[in-house]
This record gives C-alpha cells, sequence and structure tokens, in this order.
C-alpha cells in the first residue's frame, strides 16, 4: 500500500490515537521545553506519586497552564485562562510562551 500525504496524520490526530502515561509524557515534554527555565521538572518513565503529578502541574502552570486530575475520565484535565484545552493545544500553548518547537523524537527518548 502506498502511503499518500494526504492520507499522513497530523500531530493533532496522533495524539488523540497514542495512549501511554500522560503524566510521564508531559514530564518529558516539560522537562526539556522548560531546560534552564523556573519550572523545569523531572523526567518520569511513569508516575507512582501524587508528588510526581504535584510536580508536573507546577510546570504546567510556569507557562500558563492549570493542570488538575479528573477523576471521573482518569486523566489530566488542561485549562488556559479557565477554559478547557486538549492536550495537544496545551503543549502548543507552552510552546508558544517558551517560543521553542519540540518535535516528539526531541523529548520522547
Amino acid at each position: 500500500m502506498k502511503l499518500n500525504n494526504e492520507n499522513k496524520l497530523a500531530d493533532a490526530d496522533l495524539e488523540q490515537v497514542v495512549g501511554g502515561d500522560d503524566i510521564a509524557d508531559d514530564s518529558r515534554f516539560l522537562n526539556v521545553l522548560l531546560q534552564g527555565r523556573e519550572g523545569q521538572c523531572e523526567r518520569y518513565g511513569s508516575w507512582r506519586s501524587g508528588r510526581h503529578f504535584d510536580e508536573v502541574a507546577r510546570a504546567w502552570g510556569s507557562v500558563g497552564v492549570d493542570c488538575g486530575w479528573d477523576d471521573d475520565d482518569d486523566c489530566c484535565c488542561y485549562r488556559i485562562d479557565g477554559k478547557v484545552v486538549s492536550r495537544y493545544e496545551a503543549w502548543l500553548h507552552a510552546e508558544q510562551v517558551v517560543g521553542k518547537h519540540l518535535k516528539r523524537s526531541d523529548w520522547n527518548w
């Protein structure tokens, strides 16, 4: 089967497909994005405690994203200026605040 450009998924589409540990991915992304900046968090392969979540939530806060835990959906909830946004939108916002764009390969290693 030949893959045409119109059949490729955009990053936003991939984000909806790729599963995994949201907090761990957020920690990896923010660790690289915020390198050398206030709010940089550690990188976690997985998260096991509220301490990790709190650290990653503070890193999100340093770029203007409120990250909370939604017990009903058992996942993270992201807000910018009080508006609920997707994880992908939170990533884009963080990149804009820092002035740096990351490819997944830049932080997911």
